[in-house]
């Protein structure tokens, strides 16, 4: 599977918030089936970089992977669901501790 560059999908900064982001991919069209993680490639100057998905998880000199898949449909996830997963986790560890 090829990388897809998303031209709309920028990261504006180098602060940029990890919920803004996460907004500006459902903004965009949302996490494309199939793909990773999404990453951005350093320039000289910073205008905002154009983002890419990949199944390729590096984090170099050059590539920064901004959020997994899981990051992504985690922050999609109610609080109240992640309560319950976060409960049902501990729960299946607790049991596997005994």
């Amino acid at each position: 599977m090829s990388d897809l560059f998303r031209k709309e999908l920028i990261h504006t900064s180098p602060g940029m918030k990890i919920e803004d982001f996460m907004l500006a991919i459902d903004n965009t069209g949302g996490w494309p089936i199939g793909y990773k993680c999404v990453q951005f490639y350093h320039a000289v100057d910073y205008n905002g970089r154009i983002c890419k998905f990949t199944n390729t998880d590096i984090n170099t000199g050059w590539w920064t992977t901004v959020c997994r898949a899981d990051d992504y449909y985690w922050w999609k996830l109610s609080e109240f669901k992640k309560t319950e997963v976060l409960k049902e986790a501990r729960r299946q560890l607790i049991k596997q501790l005994y």
